[in-house]
């Protein structure tokens, strides 16, 4: 079994914990002998939150004093639940030192304050979603995203048709966390005005994100009337390609970035098709399925 091979290899126990008749997300990893959740609900040990988006549970630990975020996470977090971050905040790119577990800390650019984790004595990653990767350390077992994990999900992102619909004065439709905060960076930095409010303005304030006001409007993919959503997501009917995700092909440059002798799938789609073709590329694949250790 290849999860009892990476216990033995790299003294590190990848588990789920069981809920009623099924686990917490996402999964838990015990190095050792101490016990890290990620992107999970809070439990004995530390939790360990890769970036701020709800499915990764960040406000489930906003009053864990052994959760683990990033500066801008927190401040994220904060700023969505009304309530004070009261774990671990550490800047991206230090080094931590987690009882005794040494952990390297990288960016990914999915959003503000996406970080990826690095158990260098181990030689395990755990990356969260990723957009850019070419930070990222070498690694023997790498724990990481497959959103777009299917080929026929391969794009780039239509940048200057966003700057092209904010200069028309368009409403732009993007998630209120994240997604929003790089479009209104990109539309500053090119000199358009815009207009922001509710939850994407506090956040851009919090993160110090500084704007003329304008005729374009970022808001929300569901307040859009009369202008585009910012997606790489198919069902949108009128949309501009633009993600926080790498896509297929950027999956398959990560592995091939990250080298590492194991993959394991956490978060996303991981198809058969991208499971086939990573291992024909030599590497060991893995999903949450393939967790038999419960405990």
């Amino acid at each position: 079994m290849d999860l009892l091979d990476i216990a033995e290899k790299f003294n590190a126990l990848i588990y789920r914990r069981k809920y009623g008749n099924g686990f917490r997300p996402h999964f838990s990893i015990r190095i050792d002998g101490v016990d890290f959740h990620i992107d999970s609900s809070p439990g004995k040990g530390f939790n360990i939150i890769t970036h701020a988006h709800s499915d990764h549970h960040g406000v489930r630990n906003i009053r864990n004093l052994r959760a683990i975020a990033s500066e801008e996470t927190a401040k994220i977090l904060s700023t969505i639940s009304e309530e004070k971050f009261r774990g671990y905040v550490h800047r991206i790119g230090e080094k931590l030192d987690i009882k005794g577990v040494k952990i390297e800390t990288f960016p990914t650019g999915h959003i503000d304050g996406a970080s990826a984790y690095f158990f260098r004595d181990f030689s395990i990653l755990v990356t969260g979603d990723v957009k850019s990767f070419h930070s990222l350390p070498q690694c023997d077992v790498l724990i990481t995203e497959a959103t777009y994990g299917h080929p026929s999900y391969t794009f780039d992102d239509e940048i200057d048709r966003v700057i092209e619909a904010a200069e028309k004065g368009n409403e732009l439709g993007a998630y209120p966390v994240g997604k929003a905060q790089r479009v209104a960076r990109i539309l500053s930095e090119n000199g358009i005005g815009f207009n922001v409010s509710g939850r994407i303005k506090r956040i851009c304030e919090v993160l110090g994100i500084e704007h003329e006001s304008g005729e374009a409007r970022i808001v929300s993919p569901k307040e859009v009337s009369d202008g585009f959503v910012l997606s790489a997501q198919r069902f949108y009917r009128r949309r501009i390609v633009f993600s926080d995700h790498v896509d297929y092909r950027g999956i398959i440059h990560l592995i091939d970035h990250c080298n590492p002798e194991y993959v394991l799938f956490y978060h996303g789609n991981p198809t058969e098709r991208l499971i086939e073709e990573v291992r024909g590329r030599g590497v060991k694949a893995l999903t949450l399925s393939d967790i038999k250790i419960h405990l």
